[in-house]
């Protein structure tokens, strides 16, 4: 039996698996990028997903022809001959993947540290705790200038970094917003952090993306009959009349529980 052609076969493969690759790229619809780092993080998936065309095209050639030469024939029982290899071939099947992958490695790396705007959003944007809960989320602005506690409404300045925590008072959930390409979980006992620079003013949707029990699909902003905001980006002036209001609520809230307390219409 005679030997595959390794190169024009691989050569085939390449640019079916280009084809693949440029298919996907151009159908595959991503949500709005709606943050800065979503600009990277959906490159560096498209970079990704050309790699992966490529791999699909040349492995599932050579497995079709390999099914196909190779099969035995009706009646024929013997055994297949003993083959060794081909030295070169498998020296070049282990050090491509090792290319591929510690190229996709680095790049998830360069993105994921390049996003980490903490520092900035200590300094000069948003702190933010989130607090997860069966079934909802709750939200602690931390900075100077905002210090507003269990609020329900999740409302930032556009095109200022933002540093969240997370935690949880049960069980682990997921807080994730697509339209930032941002997820975190938040585990009982942790406190995960992550952050996002908001770069559009809207509404976006928010996802509890793990399964946290039977209230879960109540925590998607976008399943009808939720009782979960959606992520309000505003500008700097809508920020800051949104703050000043939900303080005077707040005050106005701890003025009427003084008064009902000391009039003793209320123990």
């Amino acid at each position: 039996m005679k030997p595959i052609k390794v190169l024009p076969l691989t050569i085939i493969g390449t640019l079916v698996g280009a084809i693949v690759s440029a298919v996907l790229i151009v159908t595959v619809t991503l949500p709005e990028q709606a943050s800065v780092q979503a600009v990277a993080i959906d490159n560096l998936y498209v970079y990704m997903l050309g790699f992966s065309g490529v791999i699909f095209g040349i492995v599932t050639l050579f497995l079709i022809v390999a099914v196909f030469r190779f099969r035995a024939r009706p009646n024929d029982t013997r055994e297949g001959a003993p083959v060794h290899g081909i030295t070169w071939l498998e020296v070049v099947w282990t050090i491509i993947p090792f290319i591929i992958v510690t190229a996709c490695a680095y790049g998830g790396f360069v993105v994921l540290n390049d996003g980490n705007v903490e520092a900035q959003a200590r300094t000069s944007g948003q702190v933010v705790h989130i607090e997860a809960y069966q079934f909802g989320w709750k939200y602690d602005y931390l900075a100077k200038n905002v210090d507003l506690t269990q609020q329900a409404d999740l409302v930032l300045p556009v095109g200022e970094a933002v540093f969240f925590e997370l935690t949880t008072k049960d069980v682990i959930h997921s807080f994730w917003v697509p339209a930032w390409r941002m997820q975190m979980n938040a585990t009982p006992g942790q406190v995960n952090t992550t952050s996002t620079t908001p770069s559009k003013v809207g509404t976006y949707e928010i996802v509890c993306a793990f399964l946290c029990g039977v209230g879960h699909t109540g925590m998607n902003s976008s399943i009808e009959g939720s009782i979960i905001p959606r992520v309000r980006v505003v500008t700097r002036a809508e920020f800051d009349t949104w703050v000043a209001e939900q303080k005077a609520a707040a005050e106005q809230q701890g003025q009427t529980a003084t008064t009902q307390t000391t009039d003793g219409s209320v123990a």
